[in-house]
């Protein structure tokens, strides 16, 4: 039988030009598997060849997403390749990202199936789940690069059943993560039969697995209140995509996936310098005439002088919210409290967008 031709997708680190400070290595490949595409390889034995390993440092990808996609499809269509291999990334949140979006690109432009795996912590995991691709399968794997071959076994695995045609299952059967939607299948029970089953395997304390779970989120504490603010040092927050002009740092219009700040040290106003608006959920006609709206510099300087407070931050952070991930504004929001904490500050003034 003849070896399916396979791209195999990894970042910088994987194909071994370096970690963060080649994270803006450009699309590249080679024809010659290494690292984790070789043992991929090993795995499936004589079901597929590994014909080209493409790369991409997370940065880059982060940056140029749309560019790095279309390298990336140029490079699968030059090869032929029938199916996609990626990651796995493990619990890396740039890397993860990457992995689902190029497989959710390449299985609607090339009609071909893609494998990944990654944490389940992972904020791709999410990103996968929304975007509910019948043609992608993602395998839970460790947090760490010390999982990988486990999780290259699992990958291989079913990678090595899908090749001989062998019908899809179940997640639950298959070990792969759930999309979101259930595969058709023949079956000796109703709906409703099935349902009273799993009611009476509540009732009486026996194991059960309902077929479509609910999504629950955890909750988060209300924060305690500032009990001295004239002594307290605030910042500002926006998620309403105020951004110098030329947007500078890439931010996304949607499904943004990074954070920033900038310096409003030596202003009284945002009309009193130059900004740009990025965002896709609202008119920013509005908030390009009157960039305070999005932050509000003018008023909180006003009480600044009166004294309400000690003193302003002198930087905004910002990021763009619409249709963000759960997951990515729940990192996101974790690295800007360690930055606030990091840099004295008592509270911050979160606007609506």
């Amino acid at each position: 039988m003849a070896r399916l031709c396979t791209m195999y997708f990894v970042n910088q680190f994987f194909v071994g030009l370096g970690g963060e400070e080649k994270g803006d290595v450009p699309v590249g490949y080679r024809e010659r598997a290494v690292g984790p595409a070789r043992r991929f390889q090993e795995l499936c034995r004589d079901s597929l060849e590994v014909a080209v390993i493409a790369y991409c440092g997370d940065n880059y990808f982060a940056e140029h997403q749309s560019e790095a996609l279309a390298s990336l499809l140029d490079v699968a269509r030059k090869y032929d390749v029938k199916m996609l291999v990626a990651g796995p990334a493990f619990g890396s949140g740039r890397y993860g990202y990457a992995c689902i979006e190029t497989c959710h690109f390449l299985t609607a432009s090339l009609d071909i199936p893609c494998i990944t795996g990654m944490h389940a912590e992972n904020p791709g995991v999410e990103l996968y789940q929304q975007y509910k691709d019948k043609g992608v399968f993602l395998f839970p794997t460790g947090e760490a690069v010390s999982c990988m071959e486990e999780a290259l076994s699992n990958m291989a695995r079913f990678t090595s059943r899908l090749i001989t045609g062998t019908s899809v299952r179940s997640a639950r059967v298959e070990g792969y993560i759930p999309r979101g939607f259930r595969l058709d299948a023949l079956v000796e029970k109703t709906g409703v039969e099935r349902a009273v089953d799993i009611l009476l395997d509540k009732l009486a304390g026996r194991p059960f697995a309902t077929e479509i779970p609910v999504e629950s989120l955890k909750e988060i504490p209300v924060a305690p209140p500032i009990t001295k603010l004239k002594d307290a040092c605030l910042a500002l927050l926006s998620t309403a995509g105020v951004v110098p002009p030329g947007n500078p740092d890439g931010f996304r219009t949607k499904g943004n996936i990074q954070w920033r700040k900038y310096s409003i040290d030596k202003l009284n106003s945002m009309k009193d310098a130059e900004w740009g608006i990025w965002h896709g959920g609202y008119n920013t006609v509005f908030m390009q005439e009157n960039p305070n709206y999005g932050v509000p510099l003018d008023v909180c300087r006003e009480i600044e002088r009166e004294g309400v407070f000690r003193k302003l931050y002198p930087y905004f952070y910002v990021t763009p919210g619409t249709g963000g991930l759960v997951s990515a504004m729940q990192a996101i929001g974790s690295e800007i409290l360690q930055d606030m904490r990091a840099e004295g500050i008592d509270g911050a003034l979160l606007v609506s967008t």
